[in-house]
């Protein structure tokens, strides 16, 4: 339950829309010297981001987001292996920065295809300044600075409000991106959801919901061969090897040790791993966070290695599963993103996914959306074999999403 990319901020696209078919054919959406023009007439610049901007921007991210960041947390963010400096576009007035659109970057992969491509992450405007179409510009502005740039496509969750502007701006709905819940605490659960339970169901709720699992956990069948370890923090290089033995050829993030050094180095994590072995041989890891926020305590399975091949390591990866839970009895929820660990593995253990009732009458899910950065060749929309729009293209656990915390 990480923020969505983008807040409510009602800000208004002014750019025309971009259907996906026209798109292919190279007609694009992007400012010209004109919109940029339009920009400075009524007050506002948009422009890349400076470092002399760091204060302004915390400023404005507490004013939006309501959070204090840190100096660490936004090297963190906005820096790492693919970046040398913050990818950003802002919005000033006057000399006040009053809307910022930073991007995270990754390094991307498909068979044996690489590419770097930009996540716009915590955009926002300030509330006095919406309704200006200032996500719209900066956006434009972007788009047309990485068009001849090194990235090569850019893609996010952003929520619905959000996702119209992104669309009207050239992205595609590459689909859905399903997150599977183990509800530990139903009452803190439901309230989070805005659910409606009064306080003797939220209590009987909780009361099932701790003999359900514990029935549960109690018949399950484990395989006594395999060891499981516990290491504080990411053993990248083992993590790095273990990827290697077989790399998917959907687009993904590779896991490099660079990646995974920078990846789980947030600075308000205490990241931790579990890793299943049989005899000296290393089968498979899960890498796993702790996060606090609207009102839940959440454990978050963000990986799980090998990335190809799970289902042959369906025992390795219950023992796994069984160790995260064992140390989750605080959380209210553990929750494992699409893409990271069998549906079998997930049901046995009491998770449940949020594209299919009972979860998905309770709001709606994440989305991805995604566009290269130009529109020039229908080749553009393809990474290796892979196409852009196509969700089975993808594989998307929750580490290559827009967690934030």
């Amino acid at each position: 339950m990480s923020k969505p990319t983008t807040p409510g901020n009602g800000d208004e696209p002014t750019a025309a829309a971009s259907e996906y078919a026209r798109a292919r054919t190279g007609r694009s959406t992007v400012g010209d010297a004109a919109g940029r023009a339009e920009t400075e007439r009524d007050g506002y610049v948009v422009r890349p981001y400076r470092p002399n901007d760091k204060e302004q921007f915390f400023e404005l991210y507490e004013a939006v987001f309501g959070e204090q960041r840190t100096d660490e947390w936004f090297s963190w963010r906005y820096g790492g292996p693919y970046a040398d400096r913050p990818r950003m576009f802002v919005a000033e007035r006057a000399g006040e920065l009053v809307g910022a659109e930073p991007f995270i970057s990754f390094g991307m992969r498909a068979g044996d295809e690489t590419t770097l491509a930009i996540q716009p992450a915590d955009a926002m405007v300030h509330p006095d300044h919406r309704r200006n179409g200032l996500l719209t510009r900066m956006t434009e502005r972007a788009l047309e600075h990485f068009g001849d740039r090194e990235p090569s496509f850019v893609f996010n969750f952003p929520n619905e409000e959000a996702k119209g502007a992104y669309l009207k701006l050239g992205w595609v709905e590459v689909g859905s991106v399903a997150t599977a819940y183990r509800i530990q605490n139903p009452s803190r659960f439901f309230s989070a959801s805005s659910a409606n339970l009064d306080a003797v169901a939220s209590t009987a709720a909780d009361a099932g919901a701790t003999a359900f699992h514990r029935v549960r956990d109690a018949v399950r069948t484990t395989d006594g061969s395999i060891d499981v370890r516990r290491h504080d923090g990411v053993p990248a290089g083992r993590l790095a090897s273990l990827y290697g033995e077989a790399v998917p050829e959907r687009i993904h993030t590779p896991r490099t040790t660079a990646f995974l050094d920078w990846r789980y180095a947030n600075p308000n994590w205490d990241a931790r791993t579990y890793t299943a072995h049989r005899g000296g041989d290393l089968l498979a890891a899960l890498v796993t966070v702790d996060e606090r926020g609207d009102g839940l305590r959440t454990k978050k399975v963000l990986d799980g290695f090998p990335l190809v091949g799970q289902r042959a390591r369906s025992n390795a990866f219950s023992a796994l599963l069984s160790a995260v839970i064992g140390d989750a009895d605080d959380a209210d929820i553990v929750t494992v993103g699409a893409d990271t660990l069998p549906n079998a593995v997930l049901s046995e253990h009491g998770f449940y996914w949020d594209d299919r009732p009972p979860l998905s009458l309770l709001g709606s899910l994440t989305t991805v959306v995604a566009r290269p950065l130009s529109l020039t060749q229908p080749t553009d929309w393809t990474v290796g074999n892979c196409d852009l729009p196509e969700r089975r293209d993808w594989r998307l656990p929750l580490a290559e999403q827009d967690c934030s915390s």
